[in-house]
Formats: structure tokens, sequence, C-alpha cells
């Protein structure tokens, strides 16, 4: 894994970035299938400076890369092969207009049609964005990155972990009492599974190239000691994401959570009306928080082992 450490910025930037910008795609899933009240919008809006910190930090890794000329030419020549200022320039393109959607929101000048489409045009430009990170390796010399693979990878790692953290904003703002209905519910499942799937693909699809380049020139040999280790914790952190993603937005989800942290098993039902909304809420967001660390946790151990298997 040393060769993945030695490009510890990007691996920071490839996790949080796609993460970051994917969080508009489950807000724009709320907007889209949900009618908040002008408070709950205001609230919502406040803790969109959630994503848009963990923006920053992620462009602020990539910039590290470039801190010492030796080092920014490494990057240049040995990663994306000359692509890192055009991904950057795209990311930063990306992060002030999302920024200018947060300084509008906050404003109040934002009508709801126009909300949905501004958050719809951010979640479409947060998915092209990670594509766009993942296809800058086509170009690279080490095949086992120069593949379609990586691109479809990362704008997974978009949906699998962006749609959690932005239904973690809802329920910041108060809003999961609102959101929580069928079509908000199915909606955000289905985006987040789909971006587990692309993501675990891509990740797999890798380690067996690699190991069968390393096969066929030294017979018995590992591309990565331990890959599928590594490959087993990712797997578990976006299982782990979806657990609670989908226990979140159950209505139901207050009856094993709602009283204290340890009780996880069910409320009776004579006992659910009982249930303060506010417990609920609570339980929402730990669940969220957790469903959200398990995807950045998920996404990095992926991220790590693209970059040790350098074949």
């Amino acid at each position: 894994m040393n060769l993945a450490f030695m490009h510890m910025p990007m691996v920071l930037f490839t996790t949080l970035v796609p993460m970051a910008s994917g969080a508009f795609v489950g807000l724009a899933i709320a907007f889209l299938t949900t009618r908040f009240s002008d408070e709950r919008l205001a609230r919502i809006d406040r803790w969109t400076l959630l994503p848009l910190g963990i923006l920053a930090v992620g462009f602020a890794a990539a910039l590290a890369s470039f801190a010492l000329p030796a080092r920014a030419a490494g990057v240049l020549q040995s990663a994306w092969l000359g692509s890192m200022p055009l991904v950057l320039l795209a990311s930063l393109l990306f992060v002030l207009v999302a920024v200018a959607y947060w300084v509008v929101a906050m404003m109040g000048v934002l009508t709801c049609r126009a909300r949905v489409v501004f958050s719809s045009v951010l979640a479409v430009g947060a998915l092209a964005l990670s594509f766009f990170i993942g296809a800058a390796y086509w170009g690279s010399a080490v095949s086992s990155w120069a593949s379609p693979v990586a691109a479809v990878g990362v704008a997974g790692f978009c949906a699998a972990g962006g749609v959690p953290l932005g239904v973690l904003v809802v329920a910041l703002g108060g809003g999961m009492t609102e959101a929580q209905d069928a079509r908000f519910s199915s909606a955000s499942m289905v985006a987040a599974f789909v971006g587990v799937v692309a993501a675990i693909f891509a990740v797999a699809s890798q380690m067996l190239y690699a190991q069968s380049v390393v096969s066929a020139f030294f017979p018995g040999a590992e591309a990565l000691p331990g890959s599928w280790v590594y490959l087993a914790i990712s797997i578990a952190g976006f299982v782990v994401m979806l657990v609670c993603l989908r226990t979140a937005l159950s209505p139901d989800h207050a009856a094993a959570f709602g009283r204290t942290a340890g009780a996880a098993a069910a409320v009776p039902m004579r006992d659910r009306a009982a249930v303060r909304p506010e417990n609920a809420a609570r339980s929402a967001v730990s669940l969220l928080v957790g469903g959200s660390a398990a995807a950045l946790v998920a996404i990095f151990v992926a991220r790590l082992v693209f970059y040790a298997l350098q074949v």
C-alpha cells in the first residue's frame, strides 16, 4: 500500500469531492419529491454548508499535491499525465456554481421551480464531474488505471456517498417528517444502491485485471497482498450505509431507535404513538451520520486499492 500512501492527496481528493458533490444528488431528489415549508428550506440551506465544506477540504487536498514543485511534476507525469489541471478547473467550476446556489438560496429569492431546476443541474453536474475525474485516468501509462471502468467507479462513489450525505442535510434541516414519503425514500435508496453496485463493480474489475496481469508474468504472485480484505472492508462499509439509510428513511424507524440509543428491538405497536417526534428526528440524524461515515470509509479504502494497484 506504499504506492497508495504516496498519492494520499489524490486519495483524499477523489474520495471527498465525489461524495460531497453527490450530496446535491440527494438534495435534488428531496426537492423533486417533496414540498418543504419556507422554514424547513431555510434550515436545509444553512446545513448545505456541510457538503460545501467537505468540497473545500477535498479541493485543498488536491492543491496540496502542488505544494512542492518536484511533487507537482511527479503527479502530472505519473498519475493523470497532465489532466490534473483540467480536473481542478472542473472541480473549481462546480464549487463556484454550488456556492452561487447556496448564496441565492440563503437570500430567499429561489422559487420552488427554480430551486428544483438549480439543484437538478448541480446533481447532473456532480455526476458529470465525478465521471470526468475517473476519465482523466484513461490516458495513464498505468494499464490498470486506463479503463472506462475507473470513471464508472468514481461516478458510483458520487451516488453511493453523496445520497446519504444529502439526506443527512435534509434531516439536519428538520425536513425528514415532510420528506419521508414513498417517492423520496424509494428514489434515494435506488440512487444509492446503483452507486454501490457501480463502485463495487469498478473496484473488483480493477483487482481482477491487475491480478491477471501479474499472474501472467509471475505465476502465484499477488498484485496486492490482502487486496480482497480491503475489498471486503469497502463492501461492508457500503452495506452499513444502505442499512442506515433504509432505516432512517423508514416511517417506522422511530419504533426501533426512538427511545434510547440501545433500543434496537422494535417498540410494540401499542407504544409507537408514545415515541416523541424529536427523538425520532435525532435517531434519523444519528443513523445518517453513521451511514455517511461508513460510506466515507468504504470510498477511502476503495481509492487506496485503486492507487495501490499500479500494474
